[in-house]
């Protein structure tokens, strides 16, 4: 139809994807039905490669999270629970307090993920973690895992609930966040300690 590409710019970030995409996008029926395929969000002004997942490991470091030093956040491994327990796998987590915090925290005191740009996502999304977690009732003390909304504001997603708990191993969750992923430019992930009572 006399219509052609002009230019198409890239900027590559090399990171490590759990799988390969190629895409071929040739006819001009491929930019007009705009919209998510093969990792690919592709429109009439620009072509967008969606995050297929996003993964921390913390071996190494704290790969981009700012941890709260007022709630004990920490980088390594729970000394209290030794090297091998103190991590659900491999030698580094983040963690806080060696399994005792203090009573009379303030806070609640956040370790924050750093921002992934989820603007284009939709679909599906889960968040999946490892948990060990010793706490109080939530009538006395507060555990808390949030993540952000498009709109800039925070929720939780999981909150301790008003029996102690006392994890005796690792256990994976799994939370549906598929409905703050979507369209959010700079959705985050944190875990929260405190307030906490007197005893």
């Amino acid at each position: 139809d006399g219509e052609i590409v002009t230019s198409l710019d890239f900027d590559m970030f090399e990171k490590p994807w759990p799988l390969d995409d190629v895409v071929t996008i040739r006819e001009k029926m491929d930019w007009i039905n705009a919209g998510p395929m093969d990792g690919v969000d592709y429109n009439q002004t620009g072509l967008r490669i969606l995050p297929i997942s996003h993964e921390w490991d913390f071996e190494g470091g704290v790969q981009g999270w700012s941890l709260s030093s007022g709630g004990g956040w920490a980088h390594g491994y729970d000394t209290s629970l030794g090297a091998s327990n103190g991590v659900n796998s491999g030698s580094s987590a983040i963690y806080t307090y060696n399994g005792n915090y203090p009573n009379r925290m303030g806070g609640p005191f956040w370790a924050t993920s750093p921002v992934v740009d989820c603007s284009s996502c939709s679909g599906t999304w889960d968040l999946k973690l490892w948990k060990r977690l010793g706490v109080e009732s939530s009538s006395y003390d507060r555990a808390y895992v949030s993540v952000s909304t498009s709109s800039g504001g925070w929720v939780n997603v999981y909150s301790n609930p008003r029996s102690t708990i006392n994890d005796a191993s690792y256990t994976q969750v799994t939370y549906d966040i598929s409905s703050y992923v979507a369209s959010n430019s700079a959705f985050q992930v944190r875990f929260g300690l405190g307030t906490t009572d007197s005893s």
